[in-house]
């Protein structure tokens, strides 16, 4: 089978088409996909196996991070500096290492943390779930409504239906996304039969109350200990900054550089749309997990982002290696050009 698709009806589609990535639609190419030494994708991606040692070092950095940005600002504090430019500081990096770490909780939501998917799952919730009091069974099936409607009315990830601008900033910094997003999340717990719904609410009534207490003992034992910065950096940037993060990366990963401002997108389908950003220090920080490849990830959901270079250098050696060109850019070329869009 030649790794040349031009003949192919798919392949066609996209010719005429240079806006579509196949974010939602790789499954209608991906069995047709061989490399210059014949090697078939779909035997390839069965080789790619997580590297679990990768995973863990990642995540306990981001637990070290977290830590570092709490001590510092607790040290800051017996030092006598401002108090505003400490909470304020020790804000954006807690909420920028929050949102690393919280990041991870994809991985479970794939079952990438463990070849258990049990394990995987009390992993993840152990870990990471708590972070944003979500129980990772009834996130997964979220989740998994995004990867089925990427770029339709009935996404379930909708930071990307309305522009990034000041105001979207503003809803995110003020909490109101926050709160948006876990009344979408119990609201989706409810759909369904009756038994499985009350089922859902009282995991993730449990999950939430888990969440918060946790919260509650950080900020508690850092007030006790002296450290109200650190207390209050742990607020605002959970609160605040993390939620502003992820709106931006959100909009940056899925809404078209085309799209219009006055369109609302949760009435009118947008279409689906994702994007490479490389591969450096920031893109992989900010897109920890796999987020900087999202677009392979889309095409390859069950592929650990530990092997999305692997994955990547097969693609670039096939036909798709023009589809990805036409999405790669950087987290600051794609902000610059859809802030206020």
């Amino acid at each position: 089978m030649s790794s040349d698709l031009s003949q192919s009806a798919a392949w066609a589609d996209f010719d005429h088409n240079a806006s579509d990535d196949f974010a939602s639609s790789f499954a209608r190419i991906r069995a047709q996909l061989v490399n210059r030494q014949n090697v078939r994708l779909t035997d390839y991606v069965g080789e790619l196996t997580p590297k679990y040692w990768r995973i863990y070092l990642d995540i306990a950095i981001g637990y070290a991070a977290i830590a570092a940005s709490l001590i510092v600002t607790g040290l800051g504090q017996a030092a006598g500096l401002p108090p505003l430019v400490l909470i304020a500081g020790g804000a954006m990096l807690v909420g920028f290492w929050f949102f690393y770490l919280v990041s991870f909780l994809h991985e479970g939501t794939h079952w990438n943390l463990a070849r258990n998917n049990r394990v995987n799952d009390r992993i993840s919730n152990l870990l990471l779930a708590w972070m944003i009091g979500v129980e990772i069974a009834t996130y997964r099936r979220r989740h998994f409504e995004h990867h089925r409607s990427l770029g339709t009315v009935h996404d379930t990830e909708i930071s990307y239906f309305l522009p990034l601008n000041v105001k979207a900033l503003l809803r995110s910094l003020l909490g109101i996304r926050a709160v948006e997003a876990l009344g979408s999340y119990l609201r989706g717990a409810k759909e369904g039969r009756a038994e499985r719904a009350a089922r859902n609410t009282a995991k993730i009534s449990r999950a939430l109350v888990a969440g918060i207490a946790v919260h509650v003992g950080i900020v508690g034992g850092l007030w006790f200990m002296g450290w109200s910065a650190a207390a209050l950096a742990w607020i605002f940037g959970v609160v605040a900054v993390m939620p502003v993060l992820n709106t931006v990366r959100q909009v940056l990963e899925h809404r078209h550089m085309d799209a219009r401002i006055e369109i609302d997108y949760s009435k009118v389908d947008q279409g689906a749309c994702t994007r490479m950003f490389g591969a450096g220090p920031f893109a992989s920080t900010f897109g920890a997990a796999g987020a900087n490849r999202h677009l392979l990830h889309h095409w390859e959901p069950q592929v650990s982002y530990t092997r999305l270079p692997d994955l990547e250098r097969f693609l670039d050696d096939t036909a798709m290696r023009v589809v990805m060109d036409r999405r790669r850019t950087s987290y600051f070329t794609a902000l610059r050009t859809l802030f206020g869009a």
